[in-house]
């Protein structure tokens, strides 16, 4: 099929052959069934067929893109999406897919494009950050001195707080310049890669679920915008 032109903010995404099976580290291939947890099988990344050419932001609600960014994709980039919209674009009942043989190409709103990545770089959109998770740095802290002195800090639980969670930064994509929602803003967000943050624990999303992971070395990531982090420590 050759590259398309879209409208609306759409973008139409050829997906990455299904997630029924897996490679082993010895080389053998392991068959899975897709079927259940469809959350944690779906195909979430694929080939650019199809761009806007440009991006509709109007700064009112359902109207348009939810915020103000530049659209920074090409036609060929190999992208990471949104699980959910390729579950939805793939029911019968939206009609937002196209068959060709075993090809399988859907039709998306470009905010739910997460990232670009290709043979040793990834590069997020849509104002996100991709983050590796960490332990708490305050429990970790404590029990280096407490083994200093020859004790041993003991914890009860691995979430040592269950409202934030912690992570460094490892990928960053530019600032949104605008929200519709004007409470929102990514001004003063001034992180870096290697920075250490902290996040309301209901936003730390992962990018892709662990049995299908593409990038950082399979190595988990999640994926956040600026406006939902609460601290650079």
């Amino acid at each position: 099929m050759d590259y398309k032109r879209c409208l609306n903010n759409m973008v139409m995404i050829k997906l990455d052959p299904e997630n029924d099976s897996i490679k082993l580290k010895n080389g053998m291939e392991l068959y899975v069934d897709n079927t259940y947890d469809k959350e944690k099988h779906a195909t979430v990344t694929g080939e650019i067929y199809g761009l806007p050419s440009h991006l509709s932001y109007s700064g009112e609600g359902n109207k348009g893109m939810p915020w103000l960014t530049t659209m920074d994709l090409n036609f060929g980039d190999h992208v990471i999406i949104y699980y959910m919209s390729v579950i939805n674009a793939l029911a019968k009942e939206s009609k937002r897919y196209i068959l060709e043989g075993k090809d399988r190409y859907i039709f998306t709103e470009y905010q739910n494009v997460f990232a670009v990545y290709g043979d040793g770089f990834v590069k997020p959109l849509n104002g996100y950050c991709l983050i590796e998770p960490c332990d708490d740095p305050f429990i970790t802290e404590k029990k280096k001195r407490m083994e200093k002195i020859g004790l041993e800090l003991i914890t009860f639980s691995k979430k040592s707080n269950v409202n934030v969670s912690f992570g460094v930064v490892r990928y960053v994509s530019a600032p949104n310049r605008e929200y519709v929602d004007e409470s929102n803003t990514d001004d003063g967000v001034d992180v870096k890669v290697g920075d250490t943050v902290v996040l309301r624990r209901i936003t730390d999303i992962p990018l892709q679920y662990q049995l299908h992971q593409k990038v950082n070395s399979g190595k988990g990531l999640l994926r956040v915008q600026r406006r939902f982090m609460l601290a650079k420590l």
